[in-house]
């Protein structure tokens, strides 16, 4: 398992302080999901419970080390909440078990708390007076994927470390590199996926992208035949909240097109549609169109019980009476 090449930095950067005896005992990053930052937090443990580290390199072959490479180190704690589930004060009690213990290693103890936007109130003024005093040789790593400041005095305990993500250009040659997708297609995905590696790879080789571009050849045909209503079979499934984005995009990417800001188009990979949308129709039509689309979706998230097929039937015929769809030029 090697780190993503826009780990380095960051690595180096923490490992560093370790080396120079100026680490803060508490690393707060604040990041987006699909980075690696989970990664980052697993090669700076391996090097600080590494026995004999050689500079920011971990040997790979002590006790440590191989403790580490099958994930099953007695003083690496990784702690998870179940999935929806938050960080109650329960955890913390389990946290303060762990660390006001002598270390089975004999070394540094490390807690890795994820998604700190699920710890409740109660935890975090628990985990508040944990970091105030933590024992000796203690590490902790949180990692926050909102950036809301919830327990803005929780932050205060910590060092903020911001992880954002690689530039396009790298991102996009790492992208190439790992997939046997063609170069419009990773840019896709990558701006897809607001320019995340790992989650634009995970997306360019799921089926959800085949769904992608299916949904996009069935809407341009339905477009061509005058009849919206065509994709309601496809739109009529328990994603079509995903599917109402990848509409929202296409407008917006043809509202650039007609602006001549082709640079910034999210679907390269669809410009024979986007140059039909941005013929037949202004940026104002196109504006309006997205805005009935983002109500739709907003309904379909937030009334419980609604029935989807009946309000996506509505939605498309509204759709067509703004776009004038028996006046399309074809």
């Amino acid at each position: 398992m090697k780190l993503y090449p826009w780990l380095i930095k960051p690595y180096n950067n923490i490992v560093q302080q370790h080396i120079k005896k100026k680490a803060h005992h508490a690393v707060l990053i604040k990041t987006q999901r699909g980075i690696g930052v989970s990664l980052l937090i697993w090669f700076i443990s391996r090097w600080i419970l590494c026995l004999k580290p050689v500079g920011t390199k971990f040997c790979n072959e002590c006790h440590g080390c191989k403790l580490m490479s099958f994930k099953s180190h007695p003083d690496w704690y990784y702690f998870q909440s179940e999935k929806n589930n938050f960080f109650n004060i329960d955890y913390i009690r389990i946290i303060n078990e762990k660390i006001f213990t002598c270390s089975r290693q004999g070394g540094s103890k490390i807690i890795f708390l994820p998604d700190t936007e699920k710890l409740t109130e109660s935890a975090a003024n628990a985990f508040l007076k944990t970091l105030e005093e933590p024992p000796k040789r203690t590490w902790f790593f949180l990692v926050d994927y909102k950036n809301l400041n919830l327990h803005s005095t929780l932050n205060s305990r910590c060092l903020i470390y911001q992880l954002f993500a690689p530039d396009e250009k790298d991102s996009l040659n790492w992208l190439k590199n790992n997939t046997d997708k063609k170069n419009r297609s990773c840019l896709t995905a990558l701006r897809i996926n607001q320019g995340l590696p790992i989650s634009a790879k995970k997306f360019i080789n799921g089926e959800i992208w085949i769904e992608r571009i299916n949904f996009y050849k069935c809407l341009f045909n339905a477009f061509k035949n005058k009849n919206l209503l065509n994709i309601l079979p496809k739109l009529n499934k328990k994603n079509s909240t995903i599917q109402i984005n990848w509409i929202c995009f296409l407008l917006l990417d043809s509202i650039k097109f007609n602006l001549n800001q082709k640079k910034h188009l999210i679907n390269l990979d669809q410009i024979k549609l986007i140059q039909f949308l941005s013929f037949n129709y202004t940026h104002v039509i196109l504006d309006i169109s997205i805005r009935t689309w983002m109500k739709c979706q907003y309904r379909l998230i937030q009334i419980s019980g609604i029935n989807h097929e009946l309000l996506l039937l509505e939605q498309l015929l509204k759709w067509e009476k703004i776009l004038n769809i028996e006046f399309l030029q074809t």
